[in-house]
């Protein structure tokens, strides 16, 4: 816990102080019992956006393969990020992913599986399903706006300046997820966080910035 608050704040600073960045809702994140973030992917950024909105809940980052190369790579290993593919395979991520939940510990994911190339919140692929019909964690849907303006894909240096803004939707029930028909699962599960990226957007106040 000292190193996820050391490292959370460390990196913290920078972007509050540089991108302005803002977080609204953290009132909604469950003080007890496994919770299972799920958020847009808009730049590198984002895992110390999620991490600013998880508070005290340190959390495993479930992330694409390919995010996990150079300096960004190291970084989020270093936060006990796990690799994991998005269409069911890497079966030990999987595994330690669910073992997290089933402890009572928290996941932040990316159910879009790859950064946004324009800002906007894109299709969720199955992937989150998983984890959440086997550990039926509480789900805590994040939109952040900004990030991506900050640092677009596929520019290679972020951006100065700007204004990132995080909000924290409420926490609702995995058994009624994990129950339902996988189309209409991932349906609600997408629907919610593009809800919390509208709120977020609309804070920020002005929309997206490309290269």
């Amino acid at each position: 816990m000292f190193w996820w608050a050391f490292a959370e704040g460390f990196m913290r600073v920078p972007c509050n102080a540089v991108w302005g960045m803002r977080v609204r809702g953290r009132e909604n994140v469950p003080t007890q019992g496994p919770v299972l973030f799920i958020s847009n992917h808009q730049s590198f950024f984002d895992p110390m956006c999620n991490g600013a909105a998880a508070a005290d809940r340190q959390f495993t980052i479930i992330a694409k393969k390919g995010l996990f190369r150079g300096p960004f790579g190291w970084i989020i290993k270093s936060l006990g990020a796990k690799p994991i593919s998005l269409n069911g395979g890497d079966g030990e991520s999987l595994r330690i992913s669910i073992d997290e939940l089933q402890a009572g510990r928290c996941v932040c994911m990316y159910p879009e599986g790859a950064r946004t190339f324009d800002g906007t919140v894109q299709p969720f692929r199955r992937g989150v399903l998983l984890l959440i019909r086997k550990a039926k964690p509480q789900i805590v849907p994040i939109g952040i706006a900004g990030s991506y303006s900050a640092w677009p894909r596929p520019r290679m240096l972020p951006r100065f300046g700007g204004k990132i803004r995080v909000t924290v939707g409420a926490a609702f029930d995995g058994n009624a997820i994990a129950a339902m028909p996988p189309e209409e699962a991932l349906k609600v599960l997408e629907d919610s966080v593009r809800a919390q990226y509208a709120e977020a957007l609309a804070w920020r106040g002005s929309p997206e910035i490309s290269l």
